[in-house]
């Protein structure tokens, strides 16, 4: 029973040295220190004239160091500023009630405005390609997140020799020293998995730095739309209001005109299809649209001739 039991011990006791030089030995291959959570999986098999090993181990990287980072104070707030009081404020005079005028805008051309006006951003942010845009940045972070599963892998190898004396006393030679020389291979590898990238990855700062500015260009060009929109319907009802005759008034039909093209150009023609139903649909009559300001009358039909007298009554 003693005999077995220090047979196990002998075992044991290899196995543990066998680990722990490999373990040393593979400190090359190893990944340098990091703030991730991280698994890592490591072979390792050495072969020399004498010997041959075979160790495998795991590692586990807990990047504990980041709980020890200090925390950001609050600054103390300190007490609100006293209202002041209504006798303090400043008694501003009645103002008289403006007199009651027909209003500018109907309803109706308030709806068919906004109707139109959101029809013309969805189709420029199309010709824009801005969903085109979001999805592919959403790919990115999705992608970004998926290399997780994907291991980091490694790979070593190494020859060594080394030259050992052993000392092999006999009878007649009691200092008999012996000299051995040997060459070793050493294959090591190594796949590391970053089990946080699970949960984020540090790629997705700079694609939601990315998307941010898409979004900032999205609204940029969505302000241009409903601006170019307002701008013609501001431009018809300022044309329309003054004399025929008056200077101001051609001007804001040629201003009306370039916001006709402007839009055209950010809704790659579609304006210009559309633009004969928003006309009817703001002001009543296609033509509103190209700044006239009354629906033309339609042609009348031609007048009755009277019959021309003869030469021979003519006499």
């Amino acid at each position: 029973m003693s005999r077995s039991w220090g047979r196990f011990w002998r075992v044991l006791g290899s196995l543990c040295g066998i680990t722990a030089a490999a373990e040393a030995q593979s400190l090359p291959v190893a990944a340098p220190a990091s703030e991730h959570f991280e698994v890592a999986l490591h072979a390792r098999s050495m072969r020399a004239s004498a010997r041959a090993e075979q160790a495998a181990w795991l590692t586990l990287t807990l990047p504990l160091d980041e709980l020890a980072l200090p925390r950001i104070a609050q600054q103390p707030v300190g007490p609100p500023t006293p209202a002041p009081t209504p006798s303090a404020l400043p008694v501003a005079p009645p103002v008289a009630p403006p007199a009651s005028t027909a209003p500018l805008v109907s309803f109706a051309q308030l709806r068919a405005l906004t109707e139109f006006s959101r029809r013309a951003t969805v189709v420029a942010l199309g010709v824009a390609g801005a969903a085109a845009e979001r999805r592919r940045l959403d790919s990115l972070a999705s992608r970004a997140r998926a290399s997780a599963l994907l291991p980091e892998l490694r790979l070593r190898a190494a020859r060594n020799t080394d030259q050992a004396l052993r000392w092999v006393p006999t009878t007649d030679d009691p200092s008999r020293i012996t000299q051995a020389d040997g060459a070793g291979l050493v294959l090591e590898v190594s796949a590391t998995f970053r089990l946080d990238r699970l949960l984020f990855a540090r790629e997705e700062l700079t694609v939601e730095r990315v998307r941010q500015q898409a979004g900032e260009e999205r609204l940029k060009l969505e302000a241009r739309v409903q601006s170019a929109l307002l701008g013609l319907f501001r431009a018809h009802q300022l044309g329309c209001a003054g004399e025929p005759d008056d200077p101001k008034a051609a001007g804001q039909v040629i201003k009306g005109l370039e916001l006709f093209q402007e839009l055209d150009n950010l809704t790659a023609g579609w304006f210009s299809d559309q633009a004969a139903s928003f006309g009817r649909a703001v002001w009543g009559f296609p033509e509103a649209v190209l700044g006239v300001c009354s629906e033309p009358l339609p042609p009348s039909a031609a007048g009755a001739t009277n019959p021309v007298a003869s030469l021979e009554n003519s006499e």
